[in-house]
């Protein structure tokens, strides 16, 4: 896995992968590149394991992927 998130992730999306554990990252990373995967669920586990963001964090984030930003 990268040393980064691709595309362009906004600054609470970088600081929550600094945070996270190597072996953490490659499945959250996953779990955010993954369209079929939900993005409230997803914020939700982050949050609940202290890295609060939004759905509509994640959601703008898989959106500018989509769309090659």
């Amino acid at each position: 896995m990268s040393d980064s998130l691709p595309g362009q992730p906004g600054p609470t999306l970088n600081r929550i992968y600094e945070e996270l554990e190597p072996d953490v990252r490659e499945t959250v990373v996953l779990r955010l590149l993954d369209a079929a995967s939900s993005a409230e669920r997803l914020a939700l586990i982050l949050s609940r394991h202290g890295h609060a963001v939004s759905a509509s964090t994640i959601r703008t984030y898989r959106r500018s992927l989509r769309e090659g930003f």
